[in-house]
């Protein structure tokens, strides 16, 4: 039975929220889950738990906040579903908790007026919401430029949004976001293999010899890295926007 102080402790403390439902959280786990930021993109290595992670701020979220909504924006409707399967598995494990005014596969009512929502990201379902307290965007490198357009307005001027991902090549907005952080605003956690917990040198010497460097570099290094149909690199493209060069014809091209 949690007491009156633990209970308090827990409503402040997302850390101490998760470790009350038996969730240690690892140095990196615990840094997401306490940070404010208004806006936070986290490139990551695969299998580290991001999703467990950001299934507790998401629960935390909605409990802490009557009437404020969580949405979790994922590029497939499995994707965005198997995240709501685990915040409700972790709320049927909790004690003293407000009960469920709607439970269906894209949604979870509580009696505080929040809601936690799951929607596939396809720009034509993630419209009509406001003043959305916390938005999770899962592997966001998938998610379309377009549909990261229409879902920036919707959180609050008091909200959070979490763009979550395995690098997926050097192209889309979530990769200008993290190659512009922290100068663009947002927060940057980078999570590698060598950060988490659940990987030993064993296993990252597996993975390693596996996979290709491309692949390893990407997937477990959280590394963003051309891809091999491109003509020319992206570090390339974007040199060739600068001031610094003077134009050939400063007064424009001369006539014969």
């Amino acid at each position: 039975m949690t007491t009156l102080g633990e209970a308090m402790v827990e409503a402040l403390d997302p850390v101490a929220f998760a470790r009350g439902r038996g969730f240690v959280a690892e140095p990196w786990q615990a840094r997401l889950l306490r940070t404010t930021a208004p806006r936070v993109v986290v490139p990551c290595s695969r299998q580290v738990g991001k999703t467990q992670t950001t299934s507790y701020k998401s629960l935390h979220t909605a409990l802490n906040n009557a009437g404020r909504d969580v949405l979790i924006v994922s590029p497939s409707l499995r994707q965005s579903t198997e995240m709501l399967l685990r915040i409700k598995a972790i709320y049927r494990g909790m004690q003293q908790v407000p009960r469920l005014t709607k439970d269906n596969d894209s949604e979870i009512g509580l009696t505080n007026g929040s809601r936690v929502v799951s929607l596939p990201g396809t720009e034509g379902t993630v419209r009509g919401f406001a003043n959305v307290k916390l938005l999770v965007i899962d592997e966001a490198a998938r998610v379309e430029d377009e549909v990261f357009a229409s879902v920036l307005p919707m959180v609050g001027g008091d909200g959070q949004m979490m763009a979550l991902s395995t690098p997926w090549g050097m192209r889309g907005w979530f990769y200008e976001l993290c190659a512009d952080s922290p100068t663009n605003g947002w927060e940057q956690h980078r999570i590698t293999v060598y950060d988490s917990a659940q990987w030993d040198e064993r296993r990252i010497a597996e993975a390693k010899a596996s996979v290709g460097r491309f692949v390893f570099d990407s997937d477990y290094l959280a590394s963003f890295l051309d891809t091999d149909d491109q003509v020319f690199s992206t570090q390339d493209v974007r040199r060739a926007f600068t001031d610094e060069l003077q134009p050939l014809f400063p007064e424009g091209v001369p006539t014969l």
